[in-house]
């Protein structure tokens, strides 16, 4: 298995409920994700939380958040994102229309040549 450094974002407007939502995770067959950092800011006037789930938005699911998803970064142990396996970025509390951005940080494993 070959590993680069996983330098990735996910960017979402905020609808008229102050919600943002987006998902990412390994776009190729035999890719793999270790999330060490995940790094958010927000246009929002408002005080605004982030929670990431793995896969779906349940609270069973949920593998981070931030005390604040206006500018903040969630750190402690790695998020291992299997292939076909998304992460669901939902921030709530934003100013309408409010740009909501995070930065994904850590390792791409690749089992591909």
């Amino acid at each position: 298995m070959t590993q680069y450094p996983l330098q990735e974002f996910v960017q979402a407007t905020a609808n008229a409920s102050g919600r943002a939502i987006v998902s990412k995770g390994p776009g190729k067959f035999g890719e793999s994700w270790e999330v060490t950092s995940l790094a958010t800011s927000t246009t929002s006037v408002l005080e605004s939380l982030l929670r990431v789930y793995r896969g779906v938005e349940s609270d069973s699911a949920q593998v981070a958040s931030t005390y604040s998803g206006n500018s903040d970064t969630a750190g402690g142990n790695s998020i291992q994102v299997p292939g076909q396996d998304k992460l669901v970025f939902v921030w709530s509390g934003c100013t309408p229309g409010a740009l909501c951005t995070c930065r994904i940080e850590g390792n791409l494993n690749s089992r591909r040549a």
